[in-house]
């Protein structure tokens, strides 16, 4: 009979390590995205996309009028397609919209002492420096994108052609049975 709360016991000391990790406070998520600054750091981001954007913008119309060089009309369309995919962003990543998405990511992801973990680091002169530098990150990230995502546009659309010249021999046959 001893052996049953033996047996309990070495249960339980085995089970400890499986308990959960204590959910993160909302307090402590607000105070993370405090440290971080994060309603700032989003608005210095889409600032520093922003040449990303138009570049986009600017490839977007000259692969819709097939040219290497826009007239002035086409570039002020370029400039007002900038123009609008610019609002967008900020519109999609304003703060308001932002904030909600953060605290339930966070809540959902992160323990309490995970969240804590970071509050220290981002509140370090090292996690401000880190910080600080995110929408740089950010800006040669979307420039790298940006150039791979047109040159597969380009590749993408010369697939098309060749598949549209097949279908369109495909159409003729069918026209002549």
């Amino acid at each position: 009979m001893k052996l049953f709360p033996q047996l309990l016991l070495i249960g339980s000391c085995l089970t400890a390590n499986l308990t959960f990790a204590a959910p993160a406070s909302d307090q402590q998520i607000q105070q993370l995205l405090n440290v971080m600054n994060l309603d700032t750091l989003l608005q210095e981001t889409i600032q520093k996309i922003r040449p990303q954007l138009d570049q986009q913008a600017y490839q977007i119309v000259k692969m819709t009028v097939k040219k290497d060089q826009l007239n002035p009309q086409e570039q002020i369309v370029a400039n007002e397609l900038s123009d609008k995919l610019y609002a967008q962003s900020q519109k999609t990543v304003s703060w308001d919209q932002m904030k909600p998405l953060y605290q339930k990511i966070y809540k959902e992801v992160y323990s309490a002492e995970e969240i804590q973990a970071q509050i220290d680091f981002y509140s370090s002169t090292v996690g401000q420096s880190i910080l600080k530098k995110t929408p740089q990150v950010a800006q040669e990230t979307m420039a790298l994108m940006n150039t791979r995502l047109m040159s597969s546009m380009q590749t993408t659309a010369d697939d098309f052609k060749e598949i549209n010249k097949k279908l369109d021999t495909l159409k003729k046959a069918a026209k002549n049975k």
